[in-house]
């Protein structure tokens, strides 16, 4: 699968690329050779892409990409200290390039990869790998996992080094997508140009050993290239010569790939014929991704909305053609409405000239944000109360709070009774008004008493009254 995601990847590339006509360059030596754009993918120029190659010593480009990948990882520095060991020494032919490391020797990691990159020492790149995988049988996992991440489908690689194998091999196309991926490694780009190195001193070698480059393109020499920033040569019989070269004019970095050159010098000819056939037709071209994004895309479960993916602003390049003026260049956002979950997620940006042909096609940077999850009741939380929130107040707390209740019951109670006692007043009121309640005895009005007439009273009761004294009270006085 990942095969088929590469070459698709590969194929939709070299489909957006507007290629220069061969008919107008010089003749070109190495079988098979690629032109890249740096900073998008595109294919400029090419022959062969795609063949199987074997690749020699710009093996070791992988290599110490793969190192300063590992380092970058573990928090590792430069300064680490490595042990080579007997594997790492002795399983290179002496006759090949190395710098005579022995058993037990130890370097760094700066030792042993601006050795590998410049003296193209296989000893150093053997070290690398044990530095970065544990072991050198380890370390052509991680290559080939590498390359099937990148897309480079035409790949198969055995050993650090690029010392011949059947199984090893390469295509021009995936050397120079390698290469591209290596440039965006901290560090990579400072090993890719050095062009001399010193390793000090060390437990076994009491003198310094100086090295220096042999791409002739990157200092003063008869087949220098004005703008080359790095590269990496190789040679084996069976793989012939090889180059990778980084050369850049005007904003414009391009990659050149040249395998099988059939001398020593033709390879630096024919980069040379290519990237100025490039530089001559193309520019680069800055794009601003903000003006072409849309609102976040949804990514659903089904019928639930799981999240959302946001395109992140930031500025692309893109080599564009001499013939295309930047105001005829349209954008498109390549990406669904919405996604499924577990689906790719991959949106793209398009761009064509005003006649629809494609320029190129290049990935966007993009975040994903779960969807906040549903409130749960409180119901349906199981989970046990800690003891800070069993009790949440101090004991003065606690008793300000009971005796604050206490007296807000002893009010309450007040009010009820005081309402009950009113509501009793108001219908015994009503009750007397309607004459339906007895007064208590006590509160009845006596009858008066009937005298008798005074024709029936006897004479003796008025002899009596009239005979007696009778009380006088003084004036002034209430009766």
């Amino acid at each position: 699968m990942k095969r088929f995601f590469g070459l698709l990847m590969a194929l939709t590339i070299a489909a957006g690329s507007s290629a220069v006509s061969a008919a107008e360059l010089p003749a070109i030596h190495s079988e098979t050779y690629v032109v890249m754009d740096a900073a998008s993918g595109q294919v400029l120029l090419e022959r062969g892409a795609h063949n199987r190659m074997y690749p020699a010593s710009i093996t070791k480009i992988l290599t110490s990409a793969l190192a300063l990948e590992h380092l970058r990882e573990t928090g590792g520095s430069l300064d680490d200290k490595h042990t080579m060991t007997y594997e790492a020494t002795h399983s290179i032919d002496r006759g090949s390039t190395h710098i005579a490391l022995t058993e037990e020797e130890v370097v760094t990691v700066r030792d042993l990869l601006y050795t590998t990159m410049i003296e193209s020492a296989n000893d150093s790149a053997n070290g690398l790998a044990e530095y970065t995988a544990g072991t050198l049988d380890a370390f052509p996992e991680l290559m080939n996992r590498k390359a099937a991440e990148l897309g480079a489908v035409d790949s198969h690689f055995v050993n650090s080094s690029g010392l011949h194998d059947p199984e090893h091999y390469t295509s021009a196309y995936d050397m120079a997508l390698i290469t591209k991926w290596a440039l965006g490694i901290d560090g990579f780009r400072d090993v890719f140009g050095a062009t001399e190195y010193t390793v000090p001193v060390t437990n076994k070698q009491p003198k310094e050993r100086n090295v220096g480059t042999h791409h002739h393109m990157l200092v003063e020499s008869k087949y220098y290239y004005e703008g080359t920033t790095g590269g990496k040569l190789g040679w084996t019989p069976e793989a012939r010569h090889t180059l990778v070269t980084l050369a850049e004019r005007n904003g414009l970095e391009l990659i050149c790939v040249v395998m099988r050159s059939t001398s020593q010098y033709e390879k630096y000819e024919d980069a040379a014929a290519l990237l100025d056939a490039c530089f001559a037709d193309y520019s680069s071209c800055e794009i601003q991704t903000a003006q072409y994004a849309r609102e976040a895309i949804p990514v659903y479960d089904g019928e639930a909305k799981v999240g959302e993916v946001s395109i992140l602003s930031e500025t692309l390049a893109f080599a564009r053609p001499a013939t295309v003026a930047k105001a005829d260049i349209k954008g498109e956002l390549i990406a669904p409405e919405r996604y499924e979950k577990g689906a790719e997620i991959a949106p793209k940006l398009r761009f064509t000239d005003r006649e629809g042909r494609q320029l190129a096609e290049l990935p966007l940077a993009w975040e994903y944000q779960e969807a906040p999850l549903p409130a749960v009741p409180a119901a349906a939380q199981t989970e046990e109360p800690s003891s800070a929130s069993t009790f949440p107040l101090s004991p003065l707390e606690i008793a300000l709070v009971v005796f604050a209740l206490l007296i807000g019951a002893l009010f309450l109670i007040r009010e009820r009774n005081l309402r009950k006692r009113r509501k009793q007043r108001k219908e015994r009121a009503a009750r007397l008004a309607a004459g339906v309640i007895d007064v208590a005895p006590e509160f009845q009005r006596r009858p008066e008493r009937r005298l008798p007439a005074p024709a029936q009273q006897s004479t003796a009761s008025r002899r009596q009254r009239e005979n007696s004294p009778r009380r006088r009270y003084p004036r002034g006085r209430g009766g």
